[in-house]
């Protein structure tokens, strides 16, 4: 073990002389917050200590001593004199409970959870809501559960701020229900069991679906974990940076699958081929002879150049980025309310159209079926709301109508209503023109005196993934895919007024981000209300600032070039799963789908804060010295 190089940059760098807070728990272990807004946990072990001993001592598991040693940068060889880093997350749930409330002395446990009161005094921001999710909930991802249960709370923290985790997402240690809580969701928990789209896909695609298998079935035996993993993840990955590709590791729960409990939960791919290149290549990683006999609790190896931002070692410079992205775009949008959407001017898009059908399954074209969608959504928001409401296609035939029948007959007649007008035959250019005309409507609304905030841009499609997957999914505009600037030339489009007004399209990096916040709340506001519904939703990362295809990484051009702040892609189903298929050919989803629609618009001019007043402050702890 003493050959161990390369382990989290947290462990290698030395922890800053002055930490916000320092506070010696018991007679062995002493705990600070430092500048980073890391949890430094070390342990001073006894004379003629072991390994074993220590790690039962405070974490109650002695199996975990090589995880704490490689943490430490020390051998099998435990010194007494040897002080002993030990990660938060690893630590008996009484101990982490006696960390927490000694560094962030305010903090304590109500009825509806744990109120947790910011101490970070260095620099502008304090702790972040990841942070806090991360010690409180042990998975960072839980940040966003925790900022819908604080709808004034930025991703951004101050010193003072009072933040509420609700107690279903808590740990053992600060009020949760079950020990397993410690554990982020795995895909069997984030489903019902009856209603597990992988299980169904199965069965309804004849897809070969790798499952794992109980103890005792498999041909394999899992291959032992090299004593050099020593960063963990609140993801349940620990990751391996030695050798010649570093990678990540996940132990299969029961009843989890390599397609969606790896391959599209760690990596985010969703479409079919790239689900199968990615199984194939982690099979091949991991050596697997026989993919339909994988054990439950097998260390299943990902190439760390797989992994989703979220999912790499902490200090991995593109999670870093992609953090830091998120607490920037939410301090920078500006956020209004407006009951009843009162003066907002909303901008409907229906997807495809005319010659351009969209993807098709079994005879249902995803133009038809999201036409009328958007067509019920139209007539919701007039009749039951303040907004304005603007389309950018019309069909010919059709107009706004709108039946009770389920099937739906196809439609080619549709039009973008740029002026002249464009029937939709080329779809590249379709999609240019409406955003051009999206453009348009939105410089307009700002002459007339509206703000800025109140403008939103919806463009609704049905998606085309691998069948395991099911419901509904987001796409918003990360700021790092907005270019500065950018225009169409040619004929077919500067015969349009609309891009005459304004042929090349700016956008400052402020305003990117401003997007970013802005799309991500809105989205997130949408996929609340679906759930609330009972309407179907993408189990991993249902809103996502990019698409990852075919080895690609992009904004979809509708929301890439728009200049509406607040805007998103919203892919209503999965046309490539029979269950949603089924779902979407009938009327009174389509119904509900709109629905969903606009009750998260509603409600996301109902919690927005204009100037939002800052939350009672509470004394924390300063610096140490």
């Amino acid at each position: 073990m003493g050959s161990i190089l390369i382990i989290a940059a947290s462990v290698l760098t030395a922890a800053p002389s002055s930490p916000i807070a320092t506070a010696q728990i018991n007679n062995e272990l002493r705990a600070s917050l430092t500048r980073d807004y890391e949890l430094e946990v070390l342990v001073q072990p006894h004379d003629g200590d072991a390994w074993t001993r220590l790690a039962k001592r405070v974490t109650g598991d002695a199996a975990n001593w090589e995880t704490i040693a490689a943490y430490s940068q020390l051998d099998d060889r435990l010194q007494s004199e040897q002080k002993v880093r030990v990660p938060f997350a690893l630590l008996r749930p009484s101990l982490q409970r006696d960390v927490i409330k000694a560094l962030f002395p305010n903090d304590h446990s109500t009825a509806g959870g744990w109120q947790h009161v910011v101490a970070g005094t260095y620099g502008i921001e304090g702790e972040s809501l990841w942070n806090i999710a991360e010690w409180l909930t042990g998975d960072g991802a839980n940040y966003t559960l925790i900022r819908k249960a604080n709808p004034s709370q930025g991703l951004s923290t101050r010193k003072g701020d009072v933040i509420l985790v609700p107690k279903r997402l808590l740990t053992a240690a600060f009020g949760g229900s079950m020990e397993e809580e410690n554990a982020p969701k795995t895909a069997a928990e984030v489903r019902q069991p009856a209603d597990d789209p992988v299980q169904r896909a199965a069965a309804d695609e004849n897809v070969p679906e790798t499952t794992a298998q109980p103890l005792g079935t498999a041909a394999l035996t899992p291959s032992p974990i090299p004593a050099s993993t020593p960063s963990l993840s609140p993801a349940s990955l620990s990751y391996v940076r030695t050798g010649a590709e570093p990678y990540a590791v996940y132990r299969l729960q029961p009843g989890e699958a390599l397609y969606s409990s790896v391959a599209i939960r760690f990596t985010g791919r969703v479409y079919s081929k790239d689900v199968g290149d990615v199984v194939e290549r982690i099979v091949k990683f991991n050596e697997i002879d026989d993919v339909a006999r994988i054990p439950a609790n097998y260390p299943v190896k990902i190439p760390i150049a797989l992994l989703l931002p979220e999912y790499l070692p902490q200090d991995d410079p593109a999670r870093v980025a992609r953090e830091a992205t998120r607490r920037e775009s939410a301090k920078v949008a500006r956020r209004t309310r407006a009951a009843g959407l009162s003066g907002v001017q909303v901008i409907l898009d229906a997807g495809h159209g005319g010659r351009d059908v969209g993807t098709e399954h079994e005879d249902v074209w995803e133009s038809t079926y999201v036409y009328d969608v958007a067509c019920r959504l139209k007539a919701l928001l007039e009749k039951k709301s303040a907004a304005k409401v603007s389309m950018t296609t019309k069909s010919k035939s059709r107009g706004f109508a709108f039946t009770d029948s389920n099937v739906l007959d196809g439609a080619s007649d549709h039009y973008v209503q740029t002026t002249p007008k464009y029937l939709l035959d080329d779809a590249i250019v379709g999609v240019n023109l409406r955003w051009y005309l999206a453009n348009s409507l939105f410089r307009r609304a700002i002459k007339q005196g509206l703000a800025r905030e109140k403008v939103l841009f919806l463009s609704i499609h049905a998606d085309s993934l691998h069948p395991s997957l099911r419901g509904a999914m987001a796409y918003i505009p990360g700021a790092g895919y907005v270019p500065p600037s950018y225009r169409k030339n040619g004929d077919i489009y500067l015969t349009r007024e609309e891009v005459r007004e304004q042929p090349t399209v700016k956008q400052s990096r402020e305003e990117a981000l401003a997007a970013e916040g802005l799309s991500r709340d809105f989205a997130e506001s949408i996929m609340t209300s679906f759930r609330n519904l009972g309407l179907k939703v993408h189990p991993f990362e249902a809103v996502r600032d990019n698409v990852v295809r075919g080895g690609h990484e992009w904004v979809p051009a509708v929301i890439r070039y728009n200049q509406v702040p607040t805007r998103m892609l919203l892919e209503v189903c999965n046309l490539g799963n029979r269950s949603d298929r089924e779902l979407i050919k009938t009327a009174k989803y389509r119904q509900q789908l709109a629905e969903g629609i606009y009750r998260g618009m509603i409600d996301f001019y109902a919690t927005q804060q204009q100037d939002a007043p800052a939350p009672a402050v509470v004394a924390s702890r300063g610096a140490s010295k």
